[in-house]
């Protein structure tokens, strides 16, 4: 039947698109990008010599600190990159494992289906280092999951469901500004962080947090075969520090598909200011864990006769740290950077060209690849 010129009908299409938009989430990524670098800031910092030269033979840089300190930091995002997770979908249910507010803790394992959450490929790609048994991605791109996956797990909405996507259905209203309670947590809640420690970027905010928590560290190792111990205590964070403070009711969530509409929530100031002790306390653990998990890893050095592994297909282009040959030029615009033959690097205005000396410096310097670079 055709719509004709009823304007009660005609005005429910908008208003159709409107709710659409209020009950589909927004993307899970576990912390955002700030929140990914310190933790491998912090991994890095806490290398063992042994363990710092097999990151570095991954990685293909020096074996001194900054350089893989740098290359951890490039490594440690490429995981949620846009291009990377439309090109390999079946990734994403690796960044999380939704163990429902009602569940035990015995529940973990079947929350983990198919051994595709985060608890299972920690385990996974941590053995896979180890042995040097690397899958499509190569060994940097294992790495690269692996440094992601252990940041994700601290998270503690990376760890917890209540028939909300891991907050994602729960709009807020906040300041910095949040799209939803999961997005305040992965980036609001790390930018007021930093700008509280007196950094306002990842590099320092890392070096403030260590210093710290330095006296947990020795505390702060990794068990192995205890991934879902981890798990476990991000999830109860979860319910006692985000859930709880709100007066957010426990759901059933076993079936849920679909967001239901919710009401909006206010993470006042104090809330906030809490949020951000938590977020500091997690990410510092993660850097301190991740540090014990790789250096548990490679005990011994590599040795002189060893060559960097090789990638074994072309995947692990997604997610290794090499760039062609030549010039890496930004736009000081857009913060996208490009090297020759790929994106707009040769239509690039020049009043909006910067040269880096190479593609980390530029990430460092907040820029990120253009998504049709090979």
């Amino acid at each position: 039947m055709s719509l004709g010129c009823n304007p009660a009908r005609l005005l429910t299409i908008p208003h159709i698109l409107a709710l659409a938009v209020l009950i589909l989430p927004g993307p899970a990524f576990g912390w955002g990008r700030d929140g990914h670098r310190i933790v491998a800031v912090i991994a890095a910092d806490n290398l063992t010599p042994a363990a710092r030269s097999h990151v570095a033979n991954i990685l293909g840089v020096p074996a001194d600190p900054k350089a893989i300190a740098s290359a951890m930091e490039s490594a440690s995002t490429r995981p949620d990159e846009a291009r990377f997770r439309e090109e390999y979908p079946a990734t994403k249910p690796w960044h999380f494992i939704d163990i429902c507010l009602k569940d035990r803790r015995d529940d973990i394992a079947r929350e983990c289906r198919g051994g595709n959450c985060v608890t299972d490929k920690i385990d996974e790609f941590s053995k896979r280092l180890k042995q040097g048994n690397y899958d499509r991605w190569g060994a940097a791109g294992d790495l690269a999951f692996l440094i992601h996956f252990v940041g994700d797990i601290h998270q503690p909405l990376h760890a917890a469901n209540d028939a909300d996507k891991g907050g994602n259905c729960i709009r807020v209203e906040s300041y910095p500004r949040a799209e939803n309670l999961h997005d305040a947590w992965d980036n609001a809640i790390v930018r007021g962080l930093e700008d509280s420690i007196d950094s306002g970027r990842p590099e320092p905010g890392a070096h403030k947090l260590e210093q710290t928590y330095a006296g947990e560290k020795a505390l702060d190792t990794w068990n192995p075969g205890h991934t879902e111990d981890i798990a476990w205590e991000s999830h109860q964070i979860a319910r006692a520090e985000i859930y709880a403070p709100l007066h957010i009711p426990v759901e059933p969530c076993e079936s849920q598909v679909l967001c239901e509409v919710k009401p909006q929530v206010e993470l006042n100031s104090a809330y906030m200011d809490h949020a951000e002790v938590i977020a500091g306390h997690q990410l510092a653990k993660a850097g301190f864990r991740l540090a014990s998990l790789l250096n548990q890893t490679w005990p011994q050095p590599v040795s002189p006769e060893e060559n960097p592994p090789a990638a074994n297909s072309a995947p692990a282009q997604s997610l290794s740290n090499q760039a062609s040959a030549g010039p890496i030029v930004g736009n000081r615009r857009s913060r996208i950077f490009a090297w020759p033959g790929c994106g707009s690097y040769d239509s690039m205005a020049p009043q909006n060209r910067v040269v880096f000396p190479s593609a980390d410096e530029a990430r460092q310097a907040g820029y990120r690849a253009a998504f049709n670079c090979p």
